[in-house]
């Protein structure tokens, strides 16, 4: 298990999935505790992320890393073993076509025990309320990162209020475009200056602490 935490640790593809396929060969892991062990190095990833040790490509190679290891994984345990930790619906808005910080930021929710429903890029808000009513989700993640789309989250905010969502949604933005006078502005619950916070701060909202 330490092998297999250091390998994705030190974006080490293969030295990951041979520990994983050890780990599931054995049958001492179950999918729980193998997700745990992700959530954990990636936790580490970001923690050097944001000391400067790491950097984007890192981030995104550390997410390859988990993606190889998913293929091993998904085959091999029922994914109803596995309770999620919230729902989180995600999206571009309605304007914007950029998803690289929206996609690592799927990646490191979904290796920490998250259900994702990822919409992709220029998302209309009657649509992120659709996903957000038909997958009960408890947390909204919007990303903008040209400044002529960030109003569009007031337009997300108004439309779930229309529709008797917004006391159920936590809402947490992102993007280039955005910072914390933006996130309240427009009614966000918070805002990630990075993937990796905006990770922490949704664990604490589903009750996993914000390690």
């Amino acid at each position: 298990m330490n092998k297999f935490e250091e390998s994705i640790i030190n974006l080490d593809i293969e030295g990951a999935t041979n520990a994983c396929r050890e780990l599931i060969k054995s049958s001492k892991a179950s999918m729980d505790v193998l997700f745990k062990a992700i959530g954990k190095a990636l936790d580490v990833v970001g923690q050097k992320y944001e000391k400067g040790e790491y950097f984007l490509s890192e981030l995104i190679m550390a997410g390859e890393v988990v993606k190889e290891v998913m293929k091993l994984i998904e085959p091999t345990y029922k994914i109803d073993e596995r309770k999620a930790a919230a729902t989180v619906v995600l999206a571009t808005v309605r304007g914007d076509l950029h998803d690289l910080g929206k996609n690592i930021f799927d990646m490191l929710l979904q290796s920490s025990g998250f259900r994702v429903v990822d919409l992709g890029i220029d998302v209309a808000a009657e649509n992120i309320v659709k996903a957000v009513r038909e997958n009960n989700a408890e947390i909204l993640g919007l990303s903008a990162l040209l400044t002529t789309t960030v109003p569009e989250f007031e337009n997300v905010v108004r439309e779930l209020k229309k529709a008797g969502l917004r006391h159920k949604v936590k809402i947490i933005v992102g993007g280039a475009a955005v910072n914390k006078e933006v996130a309240e502005k427009y009614g966000a619950d918070a805002w990630g200056k990075t993937a990796v916070e905006g990770l922490r701060i949704c664990k604490q909202w589903a009750g996993l602490g914000g390690s």
